[in-house]
């Protein structure tokens, strides 16, 4: 049986995909830095890790997955969503983007995909090759008051494309997925609600996103096997 590796999997978007993906038949592994808050399912195991750390993610893989068992697909769902303008008014002056957020951010967006790719691309190619598919964002293209979020978002456009260059002729299919807005808490964490109604009346399909929508593009993304390289907008036609 084949594993299916998913960072960022106790996460509003990684969990239910970590679980979809148990409930399909593969053997999953569901990386987080929160431990998972229900008990895992037969095929699902779950590591409290900081996915940054790249010993910690080899030794997760290599304590869960027998090396003889293949890592056929790797979802990056880990990010973190953030919104900090470049310079604010705030109390009596102005004040700048801080810089410890923006590090956080890019961490949490886009060194993590980096690190748990890193890792699983050497178990995939040993064992004749696989997908990976990273979560950019609509904000990857640029948004106000988002400068952290979007040059991680687009920094991994970047690294998606670079990935699926130089992976492909080990049998490595790269892809990312770049969802609008979907209805999930950690949206209406960042979003106060008359503004997620705003957002979907602005949106061709007149409506916000949901998870089975992300889950769907997963699963063209992961069986099409000459589909690479490439950002799936998963947005409803949405644009900033």
């Amino acid at each position: 049986m084949s594993w299916a590796v998913v960072s960022g999997g106790v996460g509003s978007i990684g969990r239910p995909v970590a679980e979809y993906l148990a409930d399909r038949g593969w053997q999953v592994l569901a990386l987080d830095r929160e431990p998972a808050q229900s008990g895992p399912r037969p095929t699902l195991v779950a590591k409290a890790i900081d996915v940054t750390d790249s010993l910690a993610v080899n030794q997760a893989l290599d304590e869960a997955i027998p090396s003889r068992e293949p890592i056929a697909l790797l979802v990056n769902a880990v990010g973190l969503i953030w919104n900090e303008p470049l310079v604010s008014l705030r109390g009596a002056g102005w004040q700048a983007h801080q810089v410890d957020t923006w590090r956080n951010v890019i961490e949490a967006n886009l060194t993590a995909p980096f690190v748990v790719s890193s890792a699983v691309v050497l178990r995939m190619a040993r064992s004749g090759g696989g997908a990976v598919i990273n979560f950019s964002s609509v904000s990857g293209q640029g948004n106000a008051g988002q400068a952290a979020y979007s040059a991680a978002k687009a920094g991994v456009e970047g690294l998606t494309k670079a990935m699926a260059a130089e992976l492909g002729p080990l049998g490595i299919r790269v892809n990312a997925i770049a969802p609008g807005f979907i209805d999930v808490p950690s949206t209406r964490t960042a979003l106060a609600g008359d503004r997620l109604s705003a957002i979907a009346d602005r949106t061709p399909a007149r409506r916000l996103g949901t998870v089975d929508d992300i889950i769907d593009a997963i699963d063209f993304l992961a069986g099409n096997t000459f589909v690479t390289g490439i950002v799936l907008d998963v947005n409803g036609g949405f644009r900033l």
